[in-house]
């Protein structure tokens, strides 16, 4: 058993609740079965709104980001092998039984750690090209462009296949968030061609200061949104790359 400690869907109140909890294949799984009642329980609204949730398990107290399971039916078959119980509980109702994973937050080196570590990577190389800019070498500046926008165009290419749409499978209040993220891609890579297009017809070097300005600022701001949305879910999901 657990006492998990969820946000109000509606009133941002703290509400703690005592659940039974299973460990299956080292992660931490709930069920929202409310006994097999015809609706959810409120802990789970609570949790689809607000996934960051404190579990005490009577020898230790952590924060975790509850995910619904991308694999519902073969965790629930584990669950009921555990705990048969789960199998009447589901027999009694047409709801399907959500499967909740509790992903412990820890201070080891993680995903959303290593997105920030890129995003400073590319705020370095912005700055650098700023200069280069000024400087007036505009065959230095190309190359670099060039190779600046193609890692960049890999980052967003990677978040709007992968790693957006496997938080919004399991967070699913970020959905706004990434959709607002992708459209901004969208408005970052048309900035890019623009650029791009300055650098290879080498006619307008006013016009070029001022598109690269309006690409840092929007780098800027969506690099800062974007960590301040995702970066703990990304953490409680996955370890760093390499």
């Amino acid at each position: 058993m657990i006492q998990l400690t969820t946000t109000g869907a509606r009133t941002g109140r703290k509400h703690r609740v005592t659940l039974g909890a299973l460990h299956i294949d080292g992660q931490l799984v709930v069920v929202a079965s409310a006994m097999g009642l015809p609706k959810h329980p409120a802990w789970y609204h609570n949790i689809r709104k607000n996934p960051l949730v404190t579990v005490e398990t009577g020898t230790e107290t952590f924060e975790a980001m509850a995910a619904i399971a991308p694999d519902r039916d073969a965790l629930f078959a584990k669950v009921v092998e555990q705990q048969p119980g789960f199998a009447d509980y589901q027999a009694r109702t047409t709801r399907v039984l959500p499967v909740i994973v509790l992903h412990r937050l820890d201070r080891v080196r993680r995903m959303g750690d290593w997105i920030v570590e890129v995003h400073d990577w590319l705020r370095t190389e912005l700055r650098d090209l700023r200069a280069q800019l000024d400087s007036g070498e505009p065959l230095s500046f190309s190359k670099r462009c060039l190779g600046f926008c193609s890692a960049l165009t890999r980052h967003h290419t990677g978040e709007d296949t992968a790693i957006f749409p496997m938080l919004a499978a399991q967070f699913p209040a970020l959905a706004p968030a990434l959709t607002k993220l992708g459209a901004e891609h969208v408005v970052v890579a048309r900035l890019q061609e623009e650029i791009q297009r300055l650098v290879g017809e080498e006619s307008d070097p006013v016009r070029l200061h001022a598109e690269f300005d309006r690409l840092a600022s929007a780098l800027d701001t969506h690099f800062t949104y974007e960590e301040s949305v995702i970066i703990t879910a990304l953490n409680a999901l996955a370890p760093a790359p390499g």
